[in-house]
């Protein structure tokens, strides 16, 4: 179990991919596909299990799927959410 807080569990998200964060106010929209990675992560799971999850649930092929999780990745590590 992961007892260390990151900002990510401090995203308020809805069904719509609407993501506010209340540290900084700002508002996001996200895919339905960004939606699925960023709840799965908020769970606790490992880019592994992201990646896994996608390709059970996504008509995407191994390597698009792993390069777009590692830009999405990207992002939420520039806004500091990871």
């Amino acid at each position: 179990m992961n007892t260390q807080s990151t900002r990510l569990d401090d995203l308020m998200l809805n069904d719509r991919g609407f993501v506010f964060d209340p540290n900084t106010g700002e508002s996001y929209q996200l895919s339905a596909t960004g939606l699925q990675c960023l709840r799965a992560l908020q769970r606790g799971a490992t880019t592994a299990a992201v990646l896994a999850e996608l390709l059970e649930t996504r008509e995407v092929d191994a390597l698009t799927a792993r390069a777009d999780l590692d830009a999405f990745l990207w992002e939420l590590n520039q806004l500091g959410w990871l």
